[in-house]
Formats: structure tokens, sequence, C-alpha cells
């Protein structure tokens, strides 16, 4: 079983990285022919339509905020069964500048 993490990315990037990160894991898989390009494209569409859900109308996370997101998969009878039970977000809100700015000059005044 193989896990797929893509790291901190701002959401406006997650798709990108995520099917960037299952090709390359599956880089020897499509090459011995053990799974299709189109496969591995079709299973990183799938993933990634769940986290929009997820990320964009469950959350309402904005694209300049932080998400991690891991889950493990199998290819298997040449498709990429994702393991759902095993899909873990962290996601990180994004403060405006104007808070940030606020807080440092408060602080470093008194």
């Amino acid at each position: 079983m193989a896990s797929l993490s893509t790291g901190y990315v701002i959401v406006g990037a997650y798709a990108k990285k995520l099917r960037r990160t299952l090709f390359a894991q599956l880089k020897d898989s499509v090459k011995n022919g053990a799974v299709s390009n189109q496969e591995v494209a079709r299973a990183a569409a799938e993933m990634n339509q769940l986290l929009y859900h997820i990320l964009v109308e469950d959350l309402g996370l904005d694209k300049g905020d932080v998400v991690r997101v891991r889950v493990e998969y199998e290819v298997a009878d040449g498709q990429v069964k994702w393991k759902l039970d095993t899909l873990s977000i962290e996601a990180f809100r994004r403060l405006p500048d104007e808070q940030v700015n606020e807080a440092v000059k408060n602080r470093v005044a008194a």
C-alpha cells in the first residue's frame, strides 16, 4: 500500500500538486504497464474533486489558505484505488496582513 502526501501547499494549488505527486509516485508502474497514464489522471481527478468539495464547499477555505493532504492508495487490476478511510487533511487559515501587522506593532510597542 502506497501513501500520497502533498506536503504544505496553498489551496489554490493543491490539485496540481496532488496530480504531479501521484504521477511521480506511479512513474515506474506506468512504465512497466501495471497502470496507464489515463488511469493515473482519472484517479487524481477523482481525488481532486472530492478535495474541492471538502476544502472549498464544506470548510470554506480561500486560495491563500494552506493544506496538507495525506491518503493511502493501492494499484490493483490496472486501477488506482483510494483508501478513503485514511484520508487526512490539515488546514491552516491565512490571517489578513493588517491583523498580523497590528499584532506586531502592539507587541513591539509594549
